[in-house]
């Protein structure tokens, strides 16, 4: 009888974690080194406040799977720092801002699980 309780609450408990798991995405961030990083979470918000040694202007991107950020580009006009975001039709996007929290804040078309990267 002991043993059926316990294996129903581990059932019970491995029922719980199960979707949290499944509902991970990959995120895109730089680290303080300027290297970028990859890291897995349930939300971009989540991704932000866990990810490890995160540049001071950097944010965090989601990556499809699958799918590799080309070649870095970065126009040669425009002030502050350069960030890449995924748009809510699934596309890499740029824009300048003069901070990671200003872009986020202005990233036109935001993905609803994106954040925004560091490039420069």
């Amino acid at each position: 009888m002991k043993i059926k309780n316990i294996l129903s609450g581990f059932m019970f408990m491995a029922l719980l974690l199960l979707p949290g798991v499944s509902m991970a995405n990959t995120y895109h961030f730089i680290d303080t080194s300027g290297n970028l990083q990859s890291m897995k979470a349930n939300s971009s918000s989540i991704a932000l406040d866990t990810a490890y040694q995160l540049g001071i202007h950097s944010g965090v991107m989601l990556v499809r799977e699958g799918y590799s950020i080309p070649s870095t580009y970065i126009p040669t006009t425009g002030s502050g720092n350069y960030y890449h975001f995924i748009d809510t039709s699934g596309n890499l996007q740029g824009m300048w801002a003069v901070s990671s929290s200003v872009a986020l804040n202005t990233a036109y078309q935001l993905g609803i699980h994106s954040g925004v990267m560091l490039v420069k």
